[in-house]
Protein backbone atom coordinates (compact mmCIF):
# COMPACT_ATOMS: atom_id res chain seq x y z
CA UNK A 1 0.00 0.00 0.00
CA UNK A 2 1.37 3.42 -0.96
CA UNK A 3 -1.20 5.97 0.28
CA UNK A 4 -3.68 5.55 3.12
CA UNK A 5 -6.53 8.03 3.52
CA UNK A 6 -8.13 7.95 7.00
CA UNK A 7 -11.46 9.68 7.68
CA UNK A 8 -14.20 9.68 10.33
CA UNK A 9 -17.03 7.95 8.52
CA UNK A 10 -19.43 7.80 5.61
CA UNK A 11 -22.90 8.99 4.72
CA UNK A 12 -24.40 12.25 3.49
CA UNK A 13 -22.91 14.35 6.32
CA UNK A 14 -19.40 13.55 5.04
CA UNK A 15 -20.14 13.56 1.29
CA UNK A 16 -18.52 16.92 0.48
CA UNK A 17 -15.35 16.05 2.40
CA UNK A 18 -15.20 12.65 0.68
CA UNK A 19 -15.34 14.40 -2.70
CA UNK A 20 -12.48 16.71 -1.77
CA UNK A 21 -10.30 13.79 -0.65
CA UNK A 22 -11.23 11.86 -3.80
CA UNK A 23 -10.16 14.75 -6.03
CA UNK A 24 -6.88 15.08 -4.14
CA UNK A 25 -6.14 11.35 -4.23
CA UNK A 26 -6.77 11.26 -7.97
CA UNK A 27 -3.63 13.37 -8.30
CA UNK A 28 -1.40 10.59 -6.99
CA UNK A 29 1.36 9.47 -9.31
CA UNK A 30 0.91 6.65 -11.78
CA UNK A 31 1.16 3.25 -10.13
CA UNK A 32 0.41 4.52 -6.64
CA UNK A 33 -2.05 2.37 -4.70
CA UNK A 34 -4.69 4.26 -2.70
CA UNK A 35 -6.79 2.88 0.15
CA UNK A 36 -9.23 4.64 2.48
CA UNK A 37 -10.07 3.70 6.04
CA UNK A 38 -13.18 4.99 7.85
CA UNK A 39 -12.96 4.96 11.63
CA UNK A 40 -16.71 4.57 11.84
CA UNK A 41 -18.94 3.24 9.03
CA UNK A 42 -21.25 4.37 6.25
CA UNK A 43 -21.24 4.80 2.50
CA UNK A 44 -18.28 6.53 0.88
CA UNK A 45 -18.89 6.19 -2.84
CA UNK A 46 -16.57 9.05 -3.92
CA UNK A 47 -13.64 7.38 -2.13
CA UNK A 48 -14.42 4.05 -3.77
CA UNK A 49 -13.67 5.71 -7.12
CA UNK A 50 -9.96 5.94 -6.23
CA UNK A 51 -9.35 2.75 -4.26
CA UNK A 52 -10.61 0.24 -1.75
CA UNK A 53 -12.57 1.53 1.26
CA UNK A 54 -12.50 -0.26 4.64
CA UNK A 55 -14.30 0.50 7.91
CA UNK A 56 -13.27 -0.08 11.50
CA UNK A 57 -16.88 0.30 12.61
CA UNK A 58 -16.06 2.20 15.80
CA UNK A 59 -18.66 4.12 17.80
CA UNK A 60 -18.10 7.71 18.90
CA UNK A 61 -17.84 6.49 22.48
CA UNK A 62 -15.07 4.03 21.61
CA UNK A 63 -13.20 6.62 19.56
CA UNK A 64 -13.30 9.14 22.41
CA UNK A 65 -12.59 6.41 24.96
CA UNK A 66 -14.31 7.83 28.02
CA UNK A 67 -15.41 5.75 30.99
CA UNK A 68 -15.67 2.03 30.33
CA UNK A 69 -15.20 2.70 26.61
CA UNK A 70 -11.58 3.63 27.35
CA UNK A 71 -10.71 -0.07 27.55
CA UNK A 72 -12.28 -0.68 24.16
CA UNK A 73 -10.37 2.33 22.79
CA UNK A 74 -7.08 0.77 23.93
CA UNK A 75 -7.81 -2.48 22.08
CA UNK A 76 -9.03 -0.59 18.98
CA UNK A 77 -5.90 1.52 18.79
CA UNK A 78 -3.72 -1.53 19.41
CA UNK A 79 -5.42 -3.31 16.50
CA UNK A 80 -4.99 -0.29 14.24
CA UNK A 81 -1.34 0.07 15.28
CA UNK A 82 -0.60 -3.55 14.33
CA UNK A 83 -2.41 -3.05 11.01
CA UNK A 84 -0.39 0.09 10.21
CA UNK A 85 2.84 -1.65 11.18
CA UNK A 86 2.03 -4.57 8.87
CA UNK A 87 1.03 -2.46 5.84
CA UNK A 88 3.44 0.48 6.29
CA UNK A 89 1.99 3.02 3.83
CA UNK A 90 4.36 5.60 2.41
CA UNK A 91 1.95 8.48 2.92
CA UNK A 92 -1.03 8.85 5.27
CA UNK A 93 -3.65 11.55 4.66
CA UNK A 94 -5.61 12.39 7.83
CA UNK A 95 -8.98 14.16 7.81
CA UNK A 96 -8.68 16.97 10.34
CA UNK A 97 -7.63 17.21 13.96
CA UNK A 98 -10.10 14.64 15.27
CA UNK A 99 -8.70 11.86 13.11
CA UNK A 100 -5.16 13.13 13.69
CA UNK A 101 -5.60 12.99 17.47
CA UNK A 102 -6.67 9.35 17.18
CA UNK A 103 -4.11 8.15 14.62
CA UNK A 104 -1.04 10.42 14.74
CA UNK A 105 0.42 8.95 17.97
CA UNK A 106 0.38 5.51 16.29
CA UNK A 107 2.43 6.83 13.38
CA UNK A 108 5.26 8.28 15.46
CA UNK A 109 7.31 5.08 15.46
CA UNK A 110 6.83 4.46 11.72
CA UNK A 111 9.79 6.60 10.72
CA UNK A 112 9.37 5.99 6.98
CA UNK A 113 5.78 7.23 6.90
CA UNK A 114 5.01 10.78 5.81
CA UNK A 115 1.78 12.36 7.11
CA UNK A 116 -0.50 15.10 5.79
CA UNK A 117 -3.21 16.48 8.09
CA UNK A 118 -5.86 18.22 5.99
CA UNK A 119 -7.98 20.78 7.83
CA UNK A 120 -11.43 21.55 6.40
CA UNK A 121 -12.93 24.02 8.87
CA UNK A 122 -12.31 26.60 11.55
CA UNK A 123 -11.94 25.15 15.01
CA UNK A 124 -10.36 26.28 18.26
CA UNK A 125 -7.76 23.57 18.83
CA UNK A 126 -7.35 22.04 22.27
CA UNK A 127 -3.96 22.49 23.97
CA UNK A 128 -3.24 18.75 23.83
CA UNK A 129 -3.97 18.71 20.09
CA UNK A 130 -1.58 21.61 19.55
CA UNK A 131 1.12 19.79 21.53
CA UNK A 132 0.54 16.64 19.50
CA UNK A 133 1.09 18.50 16.22
CA UNK A 134 4.10 20.40 17.57
CA UNK A 135 5.84 17.26 18.84
CA UNK A 136 5.43 15.08 15.76
CA UNK A 137 8.65 15.12 13.66
CA UNK A 138 8.37 18.19 11.45
CA UNK A 139 10.19 16.57 8.54
CA UNK A 140 7.43 13.95 8.28
CA UNK A 141 4.37 16.12 8.90
CA UNK A 142 2.65 18.52 6.51
CA UNK A 143 -0.22 20.65 7.84
CA UNK A 144 -2.56 21.74 5.05
CA UNK A 145 -5.75 23.82 5.08
CA UNK A 146 -8.38 24.09 2.34
CA UNK A 147 -8.06 27.88 2.17
CA UNK A 148 -5.46 30.55 2.86
CA UNK A 149 -7.83 32.08 5.41
CA UNK A 150 -8.06 28.85 7.38
CA UNK A 151 -4.32 28.26 7.09
CA UNK A 152 -3.55 31.60 8.70
CA UNK A 153 -5.92 30.96 11.59
CA UNK A 154 -4.45 27.52 12.29
CA UNK A 155 -0.87 28.70 11.95
CA UNK A 156 -1.43 31.29 14.65
CA UNK A 157 -2.83 28.61 16.96
CA UNK A 158 -0.26 25.88 16.33
CA UNK A 159 2.90 27.92 15.88
CA UNK A 160 3.94 25.77 12.90
CA UNK A 161 3.68 26.34 9.19
CA UNK A 162 0.26 25.52 7.72
CA UNK A 163 0.04 25.46 3.93
CA UNK A 164 -3.12 26.97 2.47
CA UNK A 165 -4.20 25.26 -0.75
CA UNK A 166 -7.61 26.42 -1.86
CA UNK A 167 -10.06 23.68 -2.75
CA UNK A 168 -11.39 23.87 -6.30
CA UNK A 169 -13.83 21.89 -8.41
CA UNK A 170 -13.24 20.54 -11.93
CA UNK A 171 -15.52 22.90 -13.89
CA UNK A 172 -15.88 20.93 -17.12
CA UNK A 173 -17.03 17.71 -15.44
CA UNK A 174 -19.28 19.56 -13.01
CA UNK A 175 -20.88 21.56 -15.79
CA UNK A 176 -21.46 18.46 -17.93
CA UNK A 177 -23.24 16.70 -15.06
CA UNK A 178 -25.74 19.52 -14.44
CA UNK A 179 -29.41 18.92 -15.13
CA UNK A 180 -31.34 21.43 -17.21
CA UNK A 181 -33.58 23.83 -15.32
CA UNK A 182 -36.94 22.16 -15.97
CA UNK A 183 -35.61 18.66 -15.29
CA UNK A 184 -33.89 19.82 -12.10
CA UNK A 185 -37.13 21.36 -10.88
CA UNK A 186 -39.05 18.16 -11.60
CA UNK A 187 -36.50 16.13 -9.60
CA UNK A 188 -36.94 18.55 -6.69
CA UNK A 189 -40.69 18.00 -6.86
CA UNK A 190 -41.55 21.52 -7.97
CA UNK A 191 -44.52 21.95 -10.26
CA UNK A 192 -43.30 22.76 -13.76
CA UNK A 193 -43.42 25.37 -15.11
CA UNK A 194 -42.76 27.48 -12.02
CA UNK A 195 -44.46 30.85 -12.40
CA UNK A 196 -42.27 32.79 -10.01
CA UNK A 197 -38.63 32.68 -9.00
CA UNK A 198 -37.01 29.88 -7.01
CA UNK A 199 -34.65 30.92 -4.23
CA UNK A 200 -32.46 27.98 -3.23
CA UNK A 201 -30.32 26.95 -0.27
CA UNK A 202 -28.30 23.76 0.23
CA UNK A 203 -26.77 22.39 3.43
CA UNK A 204 -27.31 20.52 6.67
CA UNK A 205 -30.14 21.83 8.81
CA UNK A 206 -27.98 22.96 11.70
CA UNK A 207 -27.81 26.27 13.52
CA UNK A 208 -24.49 27.38 12.03
CA UNK A 209 -25.93 27.24 8.50
CA UNK A 210 -28.25 30.16 9.35
CA UNK A 211 -31.36 28.90 7.55
CA UNK A 212 -33.64 30.38 10.21
CA UNK A 213 -32.22 33.83 9.44
CA UNK A 214 -32.75 33.23 5.72
CA UNK A 215 -36.38 32.22 6.21
CA UNK A 216 -37.09 35.31 8.31
CA UNK A 217 -35.31 37.60 5.84
CA UNK A 218 -37.10 36.10 2.83
CA UNK A 219 -40.57 36.09 4.43
CA UNK A 220 -41.40 39.67 3.41
CA UNK A 221 -40.38 39.08 -0.20
CA UNK A 222 -42.34 35.84 -0.39
CA UNK A 223 -45.50 37.43 1.00
CA UNK A 224 -45.40 40.18 -1.61
CA UNK A 225 -44.45 37.72 -4.38
CA UNK A 226 -46.80 34.77 -3.84
CA UNK A 227 -45.56 32.90 -6.94
CA UNK A 228 -41.97 32.74 -5.64
CA UNK A 229 -40.55 29.82 -3.66
CA UNK A 230 -37.78 29.19 -1.15
CA UNK A 231 -36.38 25.67 -1.51
CA UNK A 232 -33.97 24.30 1.12
CA UNK A 233 -32.15 21.05 0.30
CA UNK A 234 -30.63 19.21 3.26
CA UNK A 235 -31.44 17.37 6.45
CA UNK A 236 -30.57 17.83 10.09
CA UNK A 237 -31.71 18.44 13.68
CA UNK A 238 -33.12 21.92 12.97
CA UNK A 239 -35.87 20.60 10.67
CA UNK A 240 -38.75 20.85 13.16
CA UNK A 241 -37.70 24.30 14.36
CA UNK A 242 -37.54 25.56 10.77
CA UNK A 243 -40.94 24.05 9.95
CA UNK A 244 -42.41 25.76 13.01
CA UNK A 245 -40.88 29.05 11.90
CA UNK A 246 -42.35 28.96 8.38
CA UNK A 247 -45.79 28.18 9.82
CA UNK A 248 -45.46 31.01 12.33
CA UNK A 249 -44.54 33.44 9.52
CA UNK A 250 -47.42 32.25 7.36
CA UNK A 251 -45.27 31.17 4.41
CA UNK A 252 -45.46 27.36 4.73
CA UNK A 253 -46.97 27.03 1.24
CA UNK A 254 -43.98 28.82 -0.28
CA UNK A 255 -41.10 27.25 1.66
CA UNK A 256 -40.08 23.69 0.82
CA UNK A 257 -37.72 21.72 3.11
CA UNK A 258 -36.86 18.81 0.85
CA UNK A 259 -34.48 16.85 3.06
CA UNK A 260 -31.39 15.14 1.68
CA UNK A 261 -31.29 14.94 -2.11
CA UNK A 262 -28.54 12.70 -3.50
CA UNK A 263 -28.34 14.56 -6.80
CA UNK A 264 -28.14 18.03 -5.24
CA UNK A 265 -24.85 19.10 -6.93
CA UNK A 266 -26.49 18.42 -10.33
CA UNK A 267 -29.62 20.45 -9.60
CA UNK A 268 -28.40 24.01 -9.05
CA UNK A 269 -29.98 25.26 -12.26
CA UNK A 270 -33.37 24.75 -10.63
CA UNK A 271 -32.64 27.97 -8.73
CA UNK A 272 -32.73 31.58 -9.86
CA UNK A 273 -30.67 32.62 -6.84
CA UNK A 274 -28.79 30.57 -4.24
CA UNK A 275 -28.39 31.78 -0.64
CA UNK A 276 -25.68 30.71 1.83
CA UNK A 277 -26.42 32.40 5.19
CA UNK A 278 -23.77 30.37 7.08
CA UNK A 279 -22.25 31.69 10.28
CA UNK A 280 -19.05 29.74 9.58
CA UNK A 281 -17.65 27.65 6.74
CA UNK A 282 -14.52 25.67 6.11
CA UNK A 283 -14.93 24.25 2.62
CA UNK A 284 -17.86 26.26 1.33
CA UNK A 285 -18.28 23.99 -1.74
CA UNK A 286 -21.88 25.09 -2.33
CA UNK A 287 -20.66 28.49 -3.49
CA UNK A 288 -18.34 27.32 -6.29
CA UNK A 289 -20.82 24.61 -7.33
CA UNK A 290 -23.51 27.24 -7.78
CA UNK A 291 -21.27 29.76 -9.54
CA UNK A 292 -19.98 27.10 -11.97
CA UNK A 293 -23.62 26.21 -12.68
CA UNK A 294 -24.23 29.84 -13.67
CA UNK A 295 -26.47 30.56 -10.66
CA UNK A 296 -25.77 33.80 -8.73
CA UNK A 297 -25.14 33.59 -5.00
CA UNK A 298 -25.88 35.66 -1.92
CA UNK A 299 -23.61 34.51 0.91
CA UNK A 300 -22.49 35.61 4.33
CA UNK A 301 -19.45 37.86 4.17
CA UNK A 302 -17.00 35.23 5.41
CA UNK A 303 -13.26 35.27 4.60
CA UNK A 304 -13.47 31.88 2.84
CA UNK A 305 -16.10 33.26 0.43
CA UNK A 306 -14.14 36.48 -0.20
CA UNK A 307 -11.12 34.32 -0.97
CA UNK A 308 -13.04 32.19 -3.45
CA UNK A 309 -14.75 35.13 -5.19
CA UNK A 310 -11.69 37.39 -5.10
CA UNK A 311 -14.00 40.15 -3.89
CA UNK A 312 -17.26 40.94 -2.14
CA UNK A 313 -19.82 40.61 -4.93
CA UNK A 314 -23.02 39.15 -3.45
CA UNK A 315 -21.70 39.00 0.12
CA UNK A 316 -23.97 40.00 3.02
CA UNK A 317 -23.17 41.02 6.60
CA UNK A 318 -23.27 38.10 9.03
CA UNK A 319 -26.33 37.54 11.22
CA UNK A 320 -27.96 40.81 10.13
CA UNK A 321 -31.53 40.23 9.04
CA UNK A 322 -31.88 43.77 7.68
CA UNK A 323 -28.85 43.27 5.42
CA UNK A 324 -30.28 40.02 4.06
CA UNK A 325 -33.67 41.64 3.46
CA UNK A 326 -31.98 44.48 1.56
CA UNK A 327 -29.77 42.11 -0.46
CA UNK A 328 -32.70 39.89 -1.47
CA UNK A 329 -34.80 42.88 -2.49
CA UNK A 330 -31.94 44.47 -4.44
CA UNK A 331 -30.86 41.40 -6.38
CA UNK A 332 -34.26 39.81 -6.99
CA UNK A 333 -35.39 43.10 -8.51
CA UNK A 334 -32.07 43.66 -10.27
CA UNK A 335 -29.90 41.92 -12.88
CA UNK A 336 -29.07 38.43 -11.60
CA UNK A 337 -27.21 37.58 -14.81
CA UNK A 338 -24.68 40.35 -14.17
CA UNK A 339 -24.14 39.09 -10.62
CA UNK A 340 -23.59 35.56 -11.95
CA UNK A 341 -21.01 36.75 -14.51
CA UNK A 342 -19.15 38.88 -11.95
CA UNK A 343 -18.94 36.00 -9.51
CA UNK A 344 -17.73 33.54 -12.14
CA UNK A 345 -14.99 35.95 -13.18
CA UNK A 346 -13.91 36.29 -9.54
CA UNK A 347 -14.01 32.54 -8.90
CA UNK A 348 -12.03 31.78 -12.10
CA UNK A 349 -13.01 28.07 -12.00
CA UNK A 350 -10.55 26.96 -14.70
CA UNK A 351 -7.59 28.76 -13.15
CA UNK A 352 -8.52 27.65 -9.63
CA UNK A 353 -8.73 24.02 -10.76
CA UNK A 354 -5.33 24.20 -12.45
CA UNK A 355 -3.72 25.65 -9.31
CA UNK A 356 -5.45 23.02 -7.15
CA UNK A 357 -4.05 20.19 -9.28
CA UNK A 358 -0.54 21.64 -9.35
CA UNK A 359 -0.28 22.25 -5.61
CA UNK A 360 -1.85 19.03 -4.35
CA UNK A 361 0.14 16.98 -6.87
CA UNK A 362 3.29 18.50 -5.40
CA UNK A 363 2.17 17.69 -1.84
CA UNK A 364 1.56 14.02 -2.72
CA UNK A 365 4.99 13.46 -4.26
Amino acid sequence: MDILNIMWGGGSAFASVHKVHRDILRLCGTGMVVNSLLLQGGEAEPLAEVGEVSCLGLSSARIKGRGLAALGRWFDRRRLSLWLDAHRPQLVLLDGIGVAAYVLPLLTKLSAVRVIVLFHGHKRLKPDHIRLLQRFPAERLELVAVSETLAGDLERQIGRKVVGVRIALEPTALGAALKRREEARRILGLSVPVEGRVIGAVGRLVNEKGFGLLIEAASGWLKTHPADRLVIVGEGPERQALLALVHKLGIAHQVHLLGHVAEAPRLYRAFDLLCIPSRQEGLGLVLPESVIAGVPVLATDLPVFREQLAGSSGLVAMDQKASWVAALNEHLQGDLDTLARTQRAGLDPEGAWLRFCERYSALLR
